[in-house]
């Protein structure tokens, strides 16, 4: 009499280890990496538009010269003679005038946000890359 074993073969064990991995963690890892680079451009972004708003504080009163890009690379001089209130672009082909002292508030806030949602991603990326040499050990 012959016994049945209830216990997938290492091969077996392998392949669904294998199919996993290819399947579902590290396309997991490759969408959580691409978010995160995302994020951290949009950090880096914000970041720059607070200092921006912060030079713009110090010449409140005066007229601004700068350059301004017009598309596909070109920019003109341009003259801002009221930097009072500032147009915020808040995604989905939404505009907000605000005064620069709301609009530096917002950016600090969305800074909070995009910083939180950052250290998120860097957590999941982490159980990610554990989650796949847990795997790729199992498979050894």
């Amino acid at each position: 009499m012959s016994a049945i074993s209830s216990t997938p073969s290492r091969t077996t064990q392998s392949q669904v280890y294998s199919a996993h991995l290819r399947n579902a963690l590290l396309p997991e890892l490759e969408n959580t990496r691409q978010r995160l680079s995302t994020v951290e451009t949009d950090i880096a972004e914000y970041a720059l538009l607070k200092d921006k708003i912060a030079g713009l504080q110090k010449e409140q009163g005066k007229e601004v010269n700068t350059m301004s890009e017009m598309g596909a690379g070109v920019w003109v001089h341009t003259t801002i003679p009221d930097i009072t209130v500032i147009t915020l672009d808040l995604g989905l082909d939404l505009h907000l005038d605000m005064p620069l002292a709301d609009a530096k508030e917002y950016v600090k806030k969305k800074l909070e946000i995009l910083k939180k949602k950052r250290d998120s991603l860097s957590q999941k990326e982490e159980l990610l890359v554990w989650q796949i040499g847990q795997f790729q050990g199992a498979m050894a």
